[in-house]
């Protein structure tokens, strides 16, 4: 574990599908960020102890041994499909030892001070169960708008991207639904769990975290294979948004 410590204070949980990203040919100019600048970002930034858990879905023979042979990665899973986000982010919960789980996708960015303001803040008050850099206020199953882009601000929703919550909460309210597999939802979700218990969501501006999110699949119409199943990303999202109104008892929006 990082910093020599027995038990880290955050297990950094990062689910990794490629090793190098494909291109969105429809943004082939924007930069692309991948695992490798991901793990650079934290062992340069992160000052409090912290553990690394990839995990790696699919069987990208370089990806693989990327995982098994980089020394800045504390703990891993190989799964031979893509297991899907929530199965992912599960699965490195329960090899997670902190107190508090930061989920990263693998294009995102972290700067210095970003995952400490964030730390600093789920502290701050026993209410406040979950924290990220973004987050939005949600009508219904609709995208309202986003909050917190000038004050630490409550929210409906934390975005996925980046986001930091209690170990123990995470176990009260059972983890990630995984019926949103293989992404789509979940995190949206996982939000309304936190809020559902009892506890706040709150968006932390300003901090030195960029999510280069234009080459991922949510970037633009694609089929994603995971598991046995293959489902476009058109559909799915209409699949997931209605799981989603129906869990949370929500009617359709005009």
């Amino acid at each position: 574990m990082s910093f020599q410590e027995p038990v880290p204070l955050i297990s950094v949980i990062i689910p990794v599908l490629h090793l190098s990203r494909p291109v969105n040919p429809r943004r082939f100019f924007s930069p692309r960020y991948t695992i490798r600048d991901v793990l650079r970002d934290v062992w340069e930034h992160i000052t409090i102890p912290f553990e690394v858990i990839i995990v790696c879905n699919g069987d990208d023979p370089a990806l693989i041994d990327f995982v098994r042979t980089d020394r800045r990665i504390d703990k891993y899973c190989l799964n031979s499909v893509n297991a899907g986000v929530a199965r992912s982010w599960n699965m490195g919960a329960q090899l997670a030892e902190g107190s508090v789980l930061c989920f990263l996708n693998d294009d995102v960015s972290i700067g210095p001070g970003a995952l400490e303001a964030l730390y600093e803040t789920l502290h701050s008050s026993p209410d406040i169960g979950q924290v990220g850099p973004v987050g939005a206020r949600w009508r219904g199953a609709e995208h309202e708008r986003f909050v917190g882009e000038e004050h630490i601000e409550d929210a409906d929703a934390i975005a996925g991207f980046c986001f930091l919550v209690w170990a123990d909460l995470y176990r009260r309210i059972g983890g990630f639904d995984v019926a949103y597999s293989p992404a789509g939802f979940e995190e949206i979700d996982f939000s309304f769990a936190v809020r559902h218990a009892g506890f706040r969501c709150v968006v932390v501006p300003k901090l030195a975290v960029r999510h280069y999110h234009h080459h991922g699949v949510s970037a633009y119409k694609t089929e994603i294979r995971y598991l046995s199943h293959s489902i476009d990303t058109v559909a799915l999202h209409e699949r997931n948004k209605a799981y989603f109104m129906a869990k949370w008892g929500i009617g359709h929006v005009a």
